[in-house]
């Protein structure tokens, strides 16, 4: 069985109430706090109407061409 591959990490600071919101939040919905998270962004980039223009405009659908 090939070895999986570990998913890049993000780190964030925030602040310590927001902190606790979306630790119990996580808590609720049954999820890790990087699932939480990961949702939030997903959700940002795919509603947020700036984002999307940026995306179109540089062609940031596929990712294959840019070097990481």
């Amino acid at each position: 069985m090939a070895a999986s591959k570990r998913k890049p990490e993000i780190r964030v600071f925030v602040e310590r109430d927001l902190d606790r919101l979306l630790k119990v939040l996580a808590g609720i919905k049954d999820t890790s706090l990087s699932g939480l998270v990961n949702e939030a962004i997903e959700f940002y980039l795919n509603h947020n109407t700036e984002v999307q223009n940026l995306i179109d405009r540089f062609n940031l659908e596929d990712l294959s061409n840019l070097e990481d």
